[in-house]
């Protein structure tokens, strides 16, 4: 009875381990499996979210690529030479433009050069937006174009080029501000501040001809020359036409010229009046003298 007992217990404990290790088995395969499971999800995160930040770069690249084709500074220039009817007329509307447009006038200019041919020039700013449109509501005011020139200058890589210098000398000037801040003693401090000040005028620089780019490119510059072609009649004048006006005119200077004549005698007579008196009384004595011989030669004859 005892042997039996002792063979159960055996068998049961044989039974009981047999168990365990099936358990423990299955349980690290679970743990094993799981523990793979996790990696796979891992590896498989991360090889999405590279993945994805690399379609998110490409498409971040494509777009700045795009952003940059469309956004192309460039600066156009236009001269535009046509013929008119009415400068006058023309100018105005003109100016009309520029301003319903946003642009400005820089200068205008009226020259008469001869009685057949007037000029006038024109130089005004206009939005980049409005160019073609302000080149062409121009061209119909005229009679006919004579010239036309457009031209334009890409900017965008030099702009790039000023804003990345830009950038570059902004973190210097961070890190000269940062320095000099923690400077201790005075000649340190100088020799920051010295460097911080030609930092910030490099800036300066920089800023003033990145801001003359975005004025020129924003807004494009156009002289026009507008000449107006006059055709001269020859004709009678006025004062040709007017016989009566001549008339009058021509016995007033007859009755000058005789009030002249009398007034100038008169003045000659007066002023030589003495001499006048003398030479008389001479001619008088003469004749006296002339008549006395006279009647004396004629006596002795008839005697």
């Amino acid at each position: 009875m005892s042997r039996l007992v002792k063979l159960i217990i055996v068998l049961c404990m044989t039974i009981t381990f047999l168990i365990a290790c099936s358990s423990g088995d299955s349980s690290s395969k679970s743990a094993e499996n799981g523990k793979i499971t996790q990696e796979s999800k891992t590896d498989y995160a991360n090889e999405t979210s590279t993945e994805e930040n690399h379609v998110e770069a490409n498409q971040d690249k494509k777009e700045e690529q795009s952003k940059q084709s469309q956004s192309r500074m460039v600066i156009y220039n236009a001269s535009l030479d046509m013929e008119v009817k009415k400068i006058a007329q023309v100018q105005d509307q003109i100016n009309k433009m520029v301003v319903e447009m946003g642009g400005y006038t820089i200068q205008q200019n009226m020259n008469q050069n001869s009685e057949e041919r007037q000029e006038s020039s024109l130089t005004v700013r206009i939005p980049q937006d409005h160019f073609q449109a302000f080149l062409d509501k121009v061209k119909k005011l005229g009679v006919r174009t004579e010239n036309q020139h457009i031209s334009g200058q890409d900017v965008t890589e030099e702009y790039v080029d000023l804003k990345s210098r830009l950038k570059s000398k902004q973190v210097v000037e961070k890190r000269l501000t940062q320095f000099m801040n923690e400077a201790k003693d005075t000649k340190t401090l100088l020799e920051i501040s010295n460097e911080l000040a030609k930092v910030q005028e490099e800036i300066e620089t920089i800023q003033g001809q990145m801001k003359y780019i975005e004025n020129q490119t924003s807004l494009s510059t156009v002289t026009i020359t507008l000449f107006e072609n006059k055709v001269v009649v020859p004709g009678l004048e006025k004062d040709q036409l007017n016989t009566w006006e001549k008339t009058k005119k021509q016995f007033m200077n007859s009755i000058n010229f005789i009030v002249s004549f009398i007034s100038g005698l008169f003045v000659f007579i007066v002023g030589y009046l003495p001499v006048i008196v003398i030479l008389g009384l001479i001619g008088v004595v003469i004749t006296l003298i002339w008549r006395k011989a006279k009647k004396k030669s004629g006596n002795t004859v008839d005697k």
